[in-house]
């Protein structure tokens, strides 16, 4: 070992010429083959592999030194650390690392090599690459403070990173997260794979892009509510909003890219009352030049966890604030035909968070292509109004059905019955009967024309309480409503149901054929067999019958023929 490392140690050599000597700074341990081993074992380690006599590692040694000595305090704040091999004198130890020129510069982390240095020595190259290394293997001490640790680079490789528990708990809190929850047998996670290796490298230096297998990470996923596979989150600042759109690389990409900017929109006083009548829920936020800017920062991170669940409009117009008769800075929720202005500290993150959450959603909902389908088959019951929303009677008939929810719902709070015929739980929800006017007039029997409606239905069961007590259709009025509820909660109405006879025949259908599909899925070749068995028995059945009448009759006719020849 000792020629081989001589011989190694001299093929460096020859490259360089000069003969100056160059020592490792305060920042940068000098390593031995006694120590080496022990001193990369722990976070990650760059390491400089060195010739005292080569000019090209004396070139390297002040830069080295300027990078070292900046970033000193990383081995303790995210376990970065600084160290160099003298070749000359460790020559066994650089041949055991590959080191066949000088310098060479490798990124060990626990013990593992996992890069080598390769760009520009410059400072500012070997800056980028330690503080995009230090970003990635990152491993936080447990009593460093956030305000300690220095910038944390997102993506810096535009790599997809498999996180397990200890990882998840030391990363995630740093930087936006698009992970992918997943499990290995699952095909749809097979399919997405090289998608999400495309994302990490588009959403490079913006988002990390990650994956937690949760066959390995249950309790992971089991926090995380993870309940099909792939689920895709994205994680910032404590929160997490789930990803429900189409499965595509950009369709990704904008979901994260949309949630690492604040989205606070701007309103004028013109614009307030129309923001009122279109969404369910919406958030003012008004400032003006004295609001301090932890509170704007805190509001505009608000708007970035929220993004895709809440409407988040901001103003600094004094007349916006004095029609909402508030007093700036303010956070304003407008819902239900209500205003419900925060009351708290709005330099208290956990509380305005809190608060968001709990007021966020609306008494009675909006659907949408997004969501009429997952919510008519789970919510049970439903008080659902049917409304056209370019006509005239839709403003007054959505005030009418939000007022009856309130009713209900207090009125429930103060009696707390139970209700043998709805359950416990009555929604309320409201459809743009115009844009599903198919669905309205197959399930209900009505067109537009008919408008607006209010019916309780049954999305699993497939029912709905067509009229009231009287006979006739409920008009959308708040008494009518609830006079309506209560006759169905008394039993005193019969539900209809929303499948025709058609519908139902060929369900029946189905439900009989269903298991032969699913053996034939299972066993196709034994199912051909079956059914081929079942068809040949079926030909049998109907051929013809011969008559044995017939046949003693062709045998007489054949011998008389003979006979008479």
């Amino acid at each position: 070992m000792f020629v081989r490392g001589i011989l190694s140690a001299a093929l460096a050599i020859a490259a360089c010429s000069s003969f100056h000597t160059t020592e490792a700074s305060a920042a940068s341990k000098s390593l031995t083959y006694a120590d080496f081993d022990a001193a990369i074992a722990s976070g990650a380690t760059f390491v400089k592999y060195y010739s005292p006599d080569c000019v090209h590692s004396q070139k390297l040694e002040s830069t080295w030194e300027k990078v070292a000595v900046e970033h000193k305090d990383w081995e303790r704040t995210v376990g970065f650390k600084f160290a160099e091999v003298n070749c000359v004198t460790q020559a066994d130890l650089c041949e055991d690392n590959e080191v066949v020129s000088y310098p060479t510069m490798k990124l060990y982390h626990r013990g593992e090599q996992v890069a080598k240095y390769s760009k520009s020595r410059s400072y500012n190259a070997l800056d980028d690459f330690v503080s995009a290394m230090a970003s990635e293997y990152i491993e936080v001490g447990k009593d460093v403070k956030l305000e300690e640790l220095p910038e944390i680079r997102v993506n810096a490789l535009g790599k997809v990173i498999n996180l397990n528990a200890e990882t998840y708990a030391s990363r995630t809190p740093f930087g936006p997260w698009l992970i992918e929850y997943y499990a290995p047998w699952c095909g749809h996670c097979q399919a997405l794979a090289p998608v999400w290796d495309e994302l990490a490298e588009h959403l490079k230096d913006k988002v990390n892009v990650a994956k937690v297998d949760c066959t390995v990470n249950q309790e992971i996923c089991y926090r995380q509510k993870v309940r099909g596979y792939p689920t895709i989150k994205l994680h910032q600042f404590g929160e997490s909003t789930e990803y429900d759109g189409f499965r595509s690389g950009p369709a990704f990409a904008d979901f994260a890219l949309g949630a690492i900017v604040p989205s606070i929109k701007p309103v004028t006083l013109e614009a307030l009352n129309d923001i009122k009548g279109v969404k369910d829920v919406t958030y003012i936020y008004t400032h003006d030049d004295n609001t301090s800017a932890e509170i704007n920062v805190l509001i505009d991170r608000q708007s970035q966890i929220f993004y895709r669940q809440i409407g988040l409009f901001g103003s600094n117009d004094p007349t916006v604030a004095k029609s909402l008769g508030v007093s700036s800075p303010s956070l304003t929720v407008l819902k239900d035909n209500r205003q419900i202005t925060y009351e708290g500290s709005l330099t208290d993150v956990d509380a305005v968070k809190a608060w968001i959450k709990e007021v966020q959603e609306p008494m009675v909902l909006s659907l949408d292509g997004s969501n009429v389908g997952s919510y008519l088959q789970s919510k049970g019951w439903i008080a659902l109004g049917l409304f056209d929303p370019s006509s005239p009677d839709t403003v007054a008939a959505r005030k009418e059905m939000i007022e009856t929810a309130y009713a209900y719902y207090k009125a429930n709070a103060e009696s707390n019955a139970q209700h043998d015929v709805l359950g416990n739980s009555l929604n309320f929800a409201i459809l743009d009967a115009k844009e599903w006017q198919s669905y309205v007039r197959g399930a209900f029997s009505l067109e537009i024309t008919d408008l607006p409606a209010v019916f309780i239905v049954n999305g699993v069961q497939e029912v709905y309480y067509a009229h009231g007590f009287d006979g006739r259709r409920v008009p959308v009025a708040k008494d009518a409503l609830l006079a309506y509820i209560a006759d169905v909660e008394a039993g005193l109405l019969t539900p209809k149901s929303q499948v025709g006879i058609v519908q139902k025949t060929f369900r029946e259908i189905q439900s009989r054929t269903r298991p032969f599909a699913r053996f034939y899925q299972q066993h196709p070749t034994i199912a051909v067999a079956i059914a081929a068995a079942m068809v040949l028995a079926m030909m049998r059945r109907l051929a013809p019958k011969e008559d044995p009448k017939a046949e003693k009759e062709d045998e007489k006719k054949e011998g008389k023929e003979v006979k008479q020849d």
